[in-house]
């Protein structure tokens, strides 16, 4: 067993979504440093502030200054992924996905022909320059997802734009052509067509070196809203998910993958499987609720970068339920945030600064109005959704939205992918037939689910 609490770990990131990652392995290490690339040709203090005054953590101005003290190197996003590669290949240990390993997300099209080497399903979808073709094409075509092409990843141009039709993605594209302003008729663009009706479900959790958890946490996103999951054995995930699993696989094997995973795939009435994202980083969500549910992350981490999977310890408590934080103002102002303490370890804010003893989020002027995150873990559904609930009763600041109804609606087609109404052991089944036949009342099954995590 390693002592970590020997270790010294840098966590390094482009902006401060993942700041929290850095307090969670303060838990476990003994010393956690923390960078942002806040520098540019003009820097100013909300880059720099972000992670600072957390007693638990060292911001640092240039991790370089610290190099030789590093034992483990943390990268949780896709960018700067040359630099995750170039340190391992130096005998470094890192996290992170590497060059190639970024592409999975980032280079949309390649990642399509992966899955259709395969032999998986893809969805039509086009290749289109400049927002002039772009609006031709979505003139003649209705129900389609507008992102980003190339492969560098420009996520502050622009979020995927649901496109149900011309009229309605109109005003968009004139606000995005103002701002991309020369450079609007070179833009890349991938333009997916609309897989409807179906369900979306996915992957979530760790992939090293092509070998993926024996458990996963399965959940569905409500898109910048809320998640819920369920740890679930590999051999319940669907089959659709675990195929795209399979297909990057030796991808993965080949360029060294040791990093976060997750995947969303829409599963249509036929069976049959859409990758729609992969995401080669920690995704938000789910990371936040991760840092809770995987009890034994800082060991996972540090033994991944060696190229090892650790099985996660996902504890009791099975079910996961996170919200998100919205706050309009906190995106171009300090948002003072207030809560409870106990419930520090429930709320995982982006980059934070901590200034006089209070808690703020920088602001990053990106147009997005996420601040943060409420998780939470149970034994059952019920009880996961309703701990993010009551702490989301105490959590206080500026303009602040937390949609909790999304869990509930998450939680709906969870249940509908998972097949929640078939029994997941002998002893559900054998409850179920006790309650059929009179042996036990409903009530007494209830009380039985909950404590097994059945419900």
């Amino acid at each position: 067993m390693v002592d970590l609490k020997s270790k010294t770990v840098l966590v390094w990131e482009p902006g401060g979504i993942f700041v929290e990652i850095a307090k969670r392995l303060a838990k476990d290490f003994g010393r956690v440093l923390y960078c942002n690339d806040w520098v540019g040709s003009y820097p100013t203090s909300r880059g720099l502030v972000v992670g600072d005054g957390d007693s638990e953590i060292e911001r640092v101005i240039d991790p370089w200054e610290h190099a030789d003290e590093i034992d483990l190197w943390v990268f949780p996003d896709v960018y700067n992924a040359g630099l995750h590669t170039y340190l391992r290949e130096q005998g470094k240990r890192v996290w992170g996905c590497g060059s190639s390993g970024s592409l999975l997300e980032l280079d949309r099209v390649a990642t399509k022909k992966m899955m259709g080497d395969a032999g998986l399903p893809v969805g039509e979808y086009a290749e289109i320059k400049g927002v002039e073709a772009l609006r031709e094409f979505l003139k003649k075509n209705k129900n389609q997802f507008v992102k980003l092409g190339g492969c560098c990843g420009e996520r502050g141009d622009m979020e995927t734009l649901k496109a149900s039709d011309y009229d309605h993605a109109e005003p968009v594209l004139d606000e995005l052509e103002h701002r991309l302003g020369a450079r609007a008729h070179v833009m890349d663009f991938v333009v997916e067509a609309a897989i409807d009706p179906a369900i979306e479900t996915g992957w979530d959790g760790v992939a090293i070196d092509g070998q993926f958890w024996s458990q996963t946490m399965s959940g569905i996103e409500k898109k910048d809203r809320a998640y819920v999951c369920k740890v679930i054995d590999s051999k319940r995930v669907p089959p659709q998910v675990k195929a795209v699993n399979d297909a990057v696989a030796p991808y993965m094997r080949k360029h060294k993958y040791r990093g976060s995973w997750s995947t969303e795939v829409r599963v249509s009435p036929d069976g049959k499987g859409y990758l729609i994202d992969g995401t080669a980083r920690f995704g938000s969500p789910p990371s936040e609720l991760m840092q809770v549910m995987c009890k034994n992350l800082s060991e996972v981490m540090w033994h991944g970068a060696e190229g090892v999977l650790l099985e996660p310890d996902f504890g009791d408590e099975k079910w996961g339920a996170e919200v998100l934080l919205h706050s309009p103002w906190g995106d171009a102002n300090y948002a003072h945030v207030r809560f409870p303490k106990e419930h520090r370890d429930n709320i995982k804010l982006r980059h934070y600064t901590v200034i006089d003893g209070d808690t703020y989020v920088s602001p990053q002027s990106t147009g997005m109005p996420e601040i943060g995150a409420i998780v939470a873990t149970g034994r059952t559904a019920k009880e996961a959704l309703t701990k993010v609930k009551e702490i989301a009763e105490t959590v206080e600041s500026h303009q602040l939205e937390i949609p909790v109804e999304a869990m509930d609606e998450a939680l709906t087609d969870l249940n509908e992918i998972l097949g929640a109404s078939k029994p997941v052991s002998k002893e559900q089944q054998t409850a179920l037939d006790a309650v059929k036949s009179g042996k036990i009342s409903a009530k007494a099954y209830e009380k039985m689910a909950e404590k097994q995590g059945w419900a």
